[in-house]
């Protein structure tokens, strides 16, 4: 999910329903502020010229969620981070060891820096598929591990109205995570969306 964070200021980030427990990112590009009684953070860029995006990954008893942080000149703000519900399943029980969250946390972060890592495979796609009437998807990029595949998309509002989006809506059998960069797509709006899901025998 892409949001704007103020650049010389703190930004408040916080859970409607629940405790920021941690933070994960590159730690030289922000300053992190804890209130562990509220369970909420204050992060602001470091460097207080700076509108390089930050990407981190902030994670709660029941979710985490992949946020790339925009610094512009801006007084400080607020970002509430609204939870979607996962499937149960073996596989979701499963990504909650800690090496196999990283793994998933990792891959998303080289996907949306458009990074080509070494140990994966990378394929250049671009194939339309269908999803929903008036939006447009196009895969964009395949990243194949020896586990693991990573699916860049362009998602785009074709309709009059905006379109209000849930990673929940995309879960399905093997899909391990989802990252929107926005929740709320304006009409003629584009953003970028990220899927990590088991590889198959016929990838």
């Amino acid at each position: 999910m892409l949001v704007k964070i103020a650049q010389k200021e703190l930004t408040r980030i916080a859970f409607a329903r629940g405790r920021v427990r941690t933070v994960t990112g590159n730690a030289g590009e922000f300053v992190l502020e804890k209130d562990e009684e509220r369970g909420q953070v204050y992060l602001r860029p470091a460097a207080l010229d700076s509108s390089k995006p930050i990407n981190v990954f902030v994670s709660s008893e029941r979710a985490t969620v992949a946020l790339l942080l925009q610094p512009v000149d801006m007084p400080s703000d607020t970002i509430v981070i609204r939870e979607a519900s996962t499937p149960s399943s073996g596989t979701a029980a499963r990504s909650r060891s800690e090496p196999h969250v990283r793994g998933l946390k990792n891959l998303v972060l080289l996907m949306a820096s458009d990074a080509l890592p070494e140990d994966m495979e990378v394929r250049e796609v671009l194939r339309p598929l269908a999803l929903w009437q008036d939006v447009s998807l196009v895969l964009q990029r395949l990243y194949l591990g020896a586990a693991l595949v990573g699916e860049k998309y362009q998602l785009s509002n074709l309709s009059t109205h905006d379109l209000h989006l849930s990673g929940r809506d995309l879960y399905k059998p093997g899909v391990m995570a989802v990252s929107l960069e926005q929740d709320v797509l304006r009409p003629g709006a584009t953003a970028n969306l990220f899927i990590v899901r088991e590889r198959r025998l016929d990838d």
